[in-house]
């Protein structure tokens, strides 16, 4: 029994960690609400925008996609949830293009903001 709640506890823990990326599929295949290019290298576009977009909301977060691709989100409840904000930033020639998805109403705020970063 003791060996069983261990592993459980485990496995909790697994998708927990895996639940940044897995939530914001959905949001991903809806239509951006903006976009744009930044000087900044990726890693220090997200830090920007966290910096922008934490005023407005505490729960920030940051993760990477891929080597390449970083996120910055606001997620609609825990920490685990799906996000109501996403912008996805990749390498691009001049520093960093990204993307950002979202409710209209909701990101509007995160958009004009996001554009400080450019």
């Amino acid at each position: 029994m003791r060996k069983m709640t261990g592993f459980t506890a485990a496995m909790a823990v697994a998708l927990a960690l895996t639940g940044c990326v897995s939530t914001d599929d959905a949001l991903l295949k809806t239509v951006p609400v903006g976009s744009g290019t930044s000087h900044l290298k990726p890693y220090d576009f997200v830090a920007c925008a966290k910096a922008k977009w934490a005023p407005m909301d505490a729960r920030v977060r940051i993760y990477a996609l891929s080597s390449d691709t970083q996120a910055v989100s606001i997620p609609s409840g825990g920490m685990t949830s799906q996000s109501v904000v996403l912008a996805i930033a990749q390498q691009s020639a001049n520093g960093t293009g990204y993307t950002i998805y979202g409710d209209v109403a909701v990101a509007s705020r995160y958009v004009a903001t996001t554009h400080q970063c450019d």
